[in-house]
């Protein structure tokens, strides 16, 4: 599986890089190209190792066959320093969101017009020397961190996603959420959180962005009177719907983020982070390295379930 695993993702990168237009480089001309720096990136995640080790295992004599009858790269991998600094360009992280918006494309455009909104840890460690990561109380327990956040449909599709400190309040990674699926042009009729996402500012941006409606629970966050929030149209017209059969029926569609959140971090394990995924912008690139796997792993699976019926 791995093996198709990582044909079909380095397919994709190559896909992707085709209609890719890069930014004119004056001076020295690049020995490498953007997509193979991602491709070595994809084998570290692949093999769920450091960049520099991936390397080292690229480098080695057994694999060189390999690299010569499946991988297109110069006969010389780039340097440990070429592969950082190439890393943090603006092309490369163009790049790979294409390949993002390509591989969920293999998995189909949402079908429904409902979405599901929710966040999931990832842990760093109690004893970390990450600056970015932060401590979060969860469920009366403290942990230390980053926060994935991710918009899903009901059969388990990625719509969009956000990493962040594991303080940042939900509703402030909501809203950039919301603006991704704007940008995207989703066609949405129903977002659904939970009571963590109760904001009236988030329901009228869902609003006026969307055209969609947020439902999630009252939350009194501590007061004892919720007269005020219903005066408030947002709120008022998601607690009249709560209280509908229907309502509740379309609140327990909230299980499938909570499947897709468990699917990806026990198939990429990142429900903690490794010793080299440290800093935002390193946690943001690994779990955007993760998930290009995860949803190629998906199609696959998709693909051999639907030959199979």
């Amino acid at each position: 599986m791995d093996g198709k695993l990582w044909m079909t993702l380095y397919r994709q990168i190559r896909r992707a890089c085709k209609s890719f237009a890069s930014r004119v480089k004056v001076g020295r001309p690049q020995e490498y190209g953007v997509q193979d720096i991602l491709a070595v990136f994809a084998f570290a995640a692949l093999i769920d190792r450091p960049v520099y080790r991936a390397r080292q295992t690229l480098c080695a004599t057994p694999v060189r066959w390999w690299l010569r009858r499946y991988w297109s790269i110069p006969a010389k991998i780039p340097s440990d320093s070429t592969l950082s600094r190439r890393s943090q360009t603006t092309e490369f992280r163009r790049l790979l969101r294409r390949v993002l918006r390509q591989t969920r494309r293999t998995l189909g455009l949402p079908s429904g017009r409902h979405v599901v909104l929710d966040a999931t840890l990832l842990l760093t460690g109690a004893y970390s020397g990450d600056a970015q990561s932060r401590w979060t109380c969860h469920g009366g327990k403290w942990y230390r961190g980053y926060a994935l956040h991710v918009v899903c449909d009901r059969q388990g599709r990625l719509v969009a996603h956000h990493v962040t400190s594991a303080n940042v309040q939900e509703m402030k990674a909501a809203r950039r959420l919301v603006r991704q699926m704007a940008a995207q042009r989703h066609d949405v009729d129903l977002v659904i959180a939970d009571g963590g996402y109760d904001s009236e500012p988030l329901h009228q941006l869902i609003r006026r962005r969307l055209e969609a409606q947020l439902l999630a629970p009252l939350n009194l966050r501590g007061g004892k009177k919720s007269s005020w929030r219903l005066r408030q149209p947002g709120r008022a017209s998601a607690e009249k719907l709560l209280q509908t059969s229907e309502g509740q029926l379309w609140m327990k569609e909230r299980s499938s983020v909570e499947r897709w959140n468990s699917c990806f971090k026990s198939h990429s394990r990142v429900s903690m982070l490794p010793h080299h995924a440290r800093g935002l912008r390193r946690v943001r690139l690994w779990v955007d390295l993760k998930l290009a796997l995860f949803l190629v792993h998906q199609s696959l699976t998709w693909q051999d379930l639907h030959n199979a019926s």
